[in-house]
């Protein structure tokens, strides 16, 4: 088989740019949002857990019926343009209302936006997922686009975090200039400010940055980059299609590597932020998010290239233990170890970058073979199923998460015990293996390599040339 006509470069930073506000999104409901809604509104810790789950089931319904519609949507621009132009509006307003709540916030209130936003995430984030798969056929190029996705991912991060870092570092009697400074003294000398009070600035001002953003970014993906139309028009419905996927062994696989994976972060990433504070003392804890996401933006070649050297689901294992060593060897940090404790989380950024864009690629691979199967081409319906996926293991691991050091006493914004103290070192730093250790044993013995995926393609092209015969 020839190989594919390389994407225009210009088209892989269009498509990709959309991700930087999305990933914006992510990161303050990963990190701050439970404690902002517990210690600022001092709404319980176990009452948020359970919105949350509740918000997130409601979502999870929703993601493989736009799946569906999106695969059968034909417009003038396209099958996903059209979705996510419906999605932009109502996320904006979700997360005005969200982020930069009025004084008095009910329960109903926090459930209701809760999910107006996962809603809004959906109907933006199941055809962008579809729209990268579409792009190209080719095993590499797909790399290439997911990969520039990530890679505006980690821009997106990383502006969430200098965000509240500005916040952290600024205040009364500070000048813009002192500022700056402050900023570079915390990312790159390690220095610490106090961050007394501050929360509802950073979670306001990281609201407005993603209102700012994510129509700019939504208009140049629609105005520049292609909504192809598949050559295979075969229209598979709804519930054959689960059918067919179920029968599907390596997207059960993949899709099971992907929950596990991201169940281990959502559960580490919900205590993340009192972990950093209370247990190791960094208060800016932007400026070591800042740290970790410059880590894992520069990690991308490099990763790419392994990918492309040993095979993506080998990179993929690689970083898998990478990630699970780093967080094992924190178990051992004590209070004022904040340097060693940056060492292992540049690594742990390093890795994210592989943790990011290797499963999407690999899932996009997994399209082709269900294609040869069933004659349909349900893109959209796949990676609504890898955002059900995630979201329900991410639901799941941040209610337990909030449940378990809950349980055991721990309380935010307080004084705690030590055995509440030693509860949260233990989940942060251990939890995460109960998830990767499987993932790591499916992602080794993962069969899809470049090789089966380009004799894939050869049988795509055979029966496409049949059809047209």
């Amino acid at each position: 088989m020839e190989s594919a006509k390389p994407v225009n470069r210009n088209t892989i930073l269009s498509y990709g740019g959309l991700a930087t506000p999305l990933a914006m999104i992510g990161y303050p409901i990963a990190i701050w949002l439970i404690p902002f809604y517990s210690e600022v509104v001092g709404i319980e810790l176990q009452v948020i857990a359970t919105i949350l789950l509740i918000a997130r089931f409601t979502d999870v319904i929703t993601d493989p019926i736009l799946g569906q519609l999106g695969d059968s949507t034909k417009t003038s621009i396209g099958r996903r343009k059209p979705w996510i132009i419906l999605g932009v509006p109502l996320m904006m307003l979700a997360i005005y209302k969200l982020f930069i709540p009025g004084a008095e916030v009910t329960q109903l209130y926090f459930v209701l936006w809760m999910m107006l936003m996962y809603l809004g995430s959906t109907i933006i984030g199941v055809p962008y997922g579809a729209w990268g798969a579409e792009i190209s056929q080719d095993y590499h190029q797909r790399s290439r686009i997911v990969s520039g996705r990530e890679g505006w991912t980690l821009i997106g991060l990383l502006i969430s975090a200098l965000i509240p870092l500005a916040i952290e570092v600024s205040g009364k009697g500070i000048s813009n200039g002192e500022s700056v400074s402050r900023m570079f003294q915390a990312v790159f000398l390690f220095q610490d400010f106090s961050t007394t009070g501050k929360m509802r600035d950073i979670l306001a001002y990281m609201g407005l940055g993603i209102i700012m953003l994510l129509p700019i970014f939504a208009a140049i993906a629609i105005w520049k980059v292609p909504d192809p139309m598949p050559t295979v028009e075969k229209k598979i419905p709804l519930g054959e299609g689960l059918k067919f996927a179920a029968q599907n062994p390596l997207l059960v696989r993949i899709l099971l590597i992907i929950f596990l994976v991201i169940a281990g972060e959502s559960f580490r990433n919900t205590l993340s932020l009192w972990f950093v504070r209370d247990i190791i003392g960094i208060e800016t804890v932007g400026a070591s998010y800042a740290r970790y996401f410059i880590a894992g933006f520069i990690a991308i070649p490099f990763w790419l290239w392994l990918g492309k050297t040993i095979g993506k689901h080998r990179a993929f294992c690689v970083t898998l233990i990478g990630t699970g060593s780093v967080s094992f060897m924190c178990f051992f940090l004590e209070y004022g170890d904040t340097k060693a404790f940056h060492i292992l989380f540049l690594l742990k950024g390093a890795c994210f970058g592989g943790l990011q864009f290797l499963p999407a690629s690999m899932l996009a691979d997994v399209v082709d073979l269900d294609s040869l199967k069933t004659g349909g081409r349900r893109a959209g319906t796949f990676f609504a199923l890898n955002g059900m996926i995630a979201k329900v293991s991410s639901m799941i691991a941040v209610w337990a998460a909030a449940m378990l050091i809950a349980a055991f006493g721990f309380t935010p914004g307080v004084e705690n015990s030590d055995s509440a103290m030693l509860a949260l070192r233990v989940f942060y730093c251990l939890g995460c293996a109960a998830f990767f250790l499987p993932a790591l044993f499916l992602t080794w013995t993962y069969p899809l390599t470049k090789e089966k995926h380009e004799e894939l393609r050869m049988e795509l092209e055979n029966q496409k040339d049949q059809n047209t015969i």
